[in-house]
């Protein structure tokens, strides 16, 4: 994902998660880039980064993010920054049916979504040349059955992954159909 990609999951109207931010400890704006910012205290703000002289202290600090209306944020106060201007999310790509949970994200490029009852699980790959591709999962099983409407071959490694983190997820899945509500699952590690 590059820098200046954002992923924006929705599980509900209204209510976006937005990835992407770059932590101001590892990476600064460019100068006079206009960001999404997330101060230390879990405020969210924007502001323009300014490496001038007046927003170094002559050189004592790398720079401070200026706001509308005069104001200022310090670096030492601010977490992490996304460039706004540079910026694009997908609108067409959100979930918005409130019926549907994401559940896990694998990788980074494999999302889980689940709706209580449902006997199967609904994936989304996004990646590589592929585009976005979905697949069902049946929670009882875990055998997959790939929906392409562009009629690509069957992609193995893809489903060797899923299978991987069905086997290693089932028996919170199951518990999950059962009980009628599926939950968040913990984050995936690939057993070697």
């Amino acid at each position: 994902m590059g820098t200046n990609e954002v992923f924006a999951i929705s599980n509900k109207p209204g209510e976006v998660t937005l990835k992407g931010f770059n932590y101001i400890k590892d990476r600064l704006p460019n100068n006079f880039e206009v960001c999404l910012i997330v101060e230390k205290d879990g405020h969210l703000s924007a502001g323009c980064w300014d490496a001038g002289l007046r927003s170094t202290d002559y050189g004592k600090i790398p720079g401070s993010f200026r706001q509308s209306r005069g104001g200022v944020l310090e670096f030492d106060s601010v977490l992490a920054w996304l460039p706004i201007e540079k910026t694009e999310i997908d609108i067409k790509e959100l979930w918005w049916n409130p019926e549907y949970r994401l559940i896990s994200i694998i990788y980074d490029s494999i999302m889980v979504f689940a709706k209580d009852t449902d006997n199967y699980l609904t994936m989304e790959y996004y990646g590589g040349n592929e585009g976005k591709i979905i697949f069902y999962m049946d929670v009882q099983t875990g055998n997959i059955l790939e929906s392409d409407k562009n009629g690509k071959e069957e992609i193995y490694y893809l489903q060797s992954t899923l299978r991987a983190w069905y086997n290693d997820m089932r028996e919170k899945l199951l518990e999950g159909y059962q009980n009628g509500r599926f939950t968040i699952l913990p984050e995936w590690d690939e057993q070697g």
